[in-house]
């Protein structure tokens, strides 16, 4: 999927076997929502959009469908303060594509479950030092879980957080690489028959892989990582659309 810069303008590419087999333009968005993600958010099996909007911080999702934008609904609100890390399955539920969203001044993350476009459920996982920026979202610990890892901007050393049922399980350093060197993205190996496409086609992935690496260890002792308590957990990050 594309987006014009100057007029907001959505095109979708069909691609398979390394081929762009067709293309469609979905409509055009204001250019104050900018895409936030892509996921299974209308519990359907299919590929829907998030849009966030710039200065409000609200939430929209669009369902697609065979190239088609076939529905639309407003989710909710979220501080500026807060911006969206990643997406993935982060509560267990079978097909469900949950947001994680991290705070920009405490390094705070929370996840947010949605299912039927709708935010369901809400869950602070905990907070760790701004040096250790969203990596990525990928199975790391086991084939079809969601875990976070992380990359520290000082050190080029990688940490991955193990996530299941909104709640981080387990830390593991995966090794450091140099600064010099930025990452192109994760992706499980093999690439998941179970990614819905946008169109009605074979799903298209781009895999970007990370490679394996050694390095040194540690970066669990510096990450400042601290469990949710009483004031957090009463933290109103979420503004609901009225009925």
């Amino acid at each position: 999927m594309l987006r014009n810069v100057n007029t907001g303008g959505v095109e979708v590419y069909d691609i398979h076997n390394n081929l762009i087999t067709g293309a469609n333009f979905m409509g055009t968005v204001g250019l104050n929502w900018q895409v936030a993600g892509f996921g299974n958010f209308s519990s359907r099996g299919t590929s829907d959009m998030i849009l966030r909007n710039v200065n409000t911080g609200g939430l929209e999702v669009y369902d697609i469908n065979n190239n088609q934008i076939t529905g639309a609904a407003f989710m909710g609100t979220v501080g500026l303060d807060w911006k969206t890390s990643g997406f993935g399955n982060f509560s267990g539920k079978p097909g469900e594509t949950d947001m994680l969203l991290r705070n920009v001044n405490t390094g705070g993350l929370e996840v947010y479950d949605i299912a039927n476009n709708q935010i369901t459920n809400a869950a602070f996982l905990g907070t760790v030092g701004l040096d250790w920026q969203f990596a990525g979202v990928a199975p790391i610990h086991a084939a079809g879980t969601s875990d976070l890892v992380l990359r520290n901007v000082n050190t080029g050393a990688f940490e991955v957080y193990d996530i299941a049922n909104n709640q981080i399980t387990g830390a593991a350093s995966l090794g450091q690489v140099g600064v010099d060197w930025q990452l192109g993205g994760l992706a499980a190996d093999p690439p998941s028959a179970s990614t819905a496409s946008i169109g009605d086609s074979g799903a298209a992935q781009l895999v970007q892989a990370m490679a394996g690496f050694g390095g040194g260890s540690g970066a669990a002792e510096s990450l400042n990582t601290a469990p949710l308590s009483a004031g957090t957990s009463q933290q109103t990050l979420l503004t609901l659309p009225r009925a």
